[in-house]
């Protein structure tokens, strides 16, 4: 092996490719509360997406501000320079 990068490239070519990747800015809905915040990672299997929000929210008396999103009701965010 040449290089660590040529292995994992060999280990996850049959992987399928993520939508989103860490660091992403996306807005979605948790439980019809409205989001922005950051991705921190895709499970590509479950279809759903973990997102650090930029403001805590409370659901069930918890306070929260890492949750696990539903893929199709995300937008990901343009970015203005």
């Amino acid at each position: 092996m040449a290089s660590l990068k040529e292995y994992f490239e060999k280990r996850d070519a049959n992987n399928p490719k993520p939508t989103y990747v860490y660091g992403d800015r996306i807005f979605a809905r948790f439980n019809s509360i409205p989001l922005v915040g950051m991705v921190i990672r895709e499970n590509v299997e479950e279809k759903e997406v973990l997102v650090h929000a930029d403001l805590p929210m409370i659901h069930n008396k918890e306070i929260r501000t890492v949750v696990w999103v539903p893929k199709k009701g995300i937008k990901r965010l343009k970015v203005i320079e």
